[in-house]
């Protein structure tokens, strides 16, 4: 049984720096739409955390509201910590990726942002097409993948997986996400990701129905993973969690543990700034450590 959680509303990246940070995404063509800043500390568990504040803007693509929404977060009560995963194999949240109507332009500007050109640009082979690419690591070195398109979108996230066909089946199963292809192995080239060998994987992609987002679930085969699964801090720079949006989280929440999910606690509520709902939330690790979220919006104050 999957939630009824109706589409996939953001993906959380953590900065050290929110100006630098939405410098950058704004050089790839993503644009400020709304400020969280609740007014006080407030209690962090839904998180893992003790005490939580922070600051973050919610930013869009030419998508809007069909799109995926980009919520970049400055932490800061706790501090950021941590670093961004690498460009590796590693289990979890690896990298966004994001079209754009002029790929050289937008590298360029990417870099005078603070950002690094890892590889590319580069045509691959898929299928019958040949997409342009490039990978770009933005000022915190979170990996971006940059593709050339007709126009500018937040078009995925890239999901590293300890074993490809359990996270298929909970992706599909319980977060009700619709598989485009089978999985399949395929080679990434060495030109993209600024290895000395090319990238043996075996991957798919996952739709979201209520948007234009997909998922992209990959296993390294060659070379292999070098850390085993492992829930990260959500305070940890890069990408932390991505979140549904839901009517009725309680419900959903009984689906997460049957499913075997074990939230880091029940369903809570969250403030995200004076002037806004209150949110009822659940946090929980996905099959590899990757936090998952649901967000129902309240019609009470979202003063705390």
């Amino acid at each position: 049984m999957a939630i009824q959680g109706s589409r996939i509303y953001h993906c959380n990246s953590n900065c050290s720096d929110l100006d630098v940070a939405v410098a950058f995404y704004e050089a790839l063509g993503l644009r400020r739409v709304l400020r969280t800043v609740p007014s006080k500390n407030q209690s962090g568990e839904a998180f893992g955390l003790d005490e939580v504040a922070w600051d973050a803007w919610i930013m869009h693509s030419d998508d809007g509201l069909d799109g995926l929404s980009l919520d970049l977060l400055e932490w800061k009560t706790p501090l950021p910590t941590g670093s961004a995963p690498g460009l590796n194999g590693d289990p979890g949240y690896n990298r966004l990726m994001l079209t754009t109507p002029d790929l050289d332009a937008t590298i360029e500007r990417a870099v005078a942002a603070g950002g690094t050109l890892v590889g590319g640009p580069v045509d691959v082979e898929a299928g019958e097409d040949r997409p342009r690419l490039a990978m770009v690591l933005d000022p915190d070195g979170i990996p971006v993948q940059l593709l050339a398109a007709d126009k500018t979108s937040i078009a995925q996230v890239v999901v590293n997986c300890a074993d490809i066909d359990e996270s298929l089946a909970y992706y599909r199963d319980v977060m009700g996400l619709t598989p485009q292809f089978d999985i399949a192995e395929m080679i990434w080239t060495k030109e993209l990701f600024g290895t000395a060998t090319d990238i043996r994987v075996r991957a798919t992609i996952l739709a979201d129905e209520g948007s234009v987002f997909t998922v992209a679930l990959v296993q390294w085969l060659d070379p292999a993973p070098k850390s085993a699964v492992r829930v990260r801090s959500a305070n940890e720079l890069g990408i932390f969690r991505m979140a549904w949006s839901t009517t009725d989280c309680a419900a959903d929440e009984a689906v997460i543990r049957s499913a075997g999910s074990t939230p880091f606690v029940p369903t809570d509520e969250l403030s995200v700034g004076d002037e806004f709902p209150l949110l009822l939330v659940l946090f929980w690790p996905g099959p590899n450590g990757e936090c998952l979220e649901l967000i129902e919006t309240t019609d009470r104050s979202g003063a705390l």
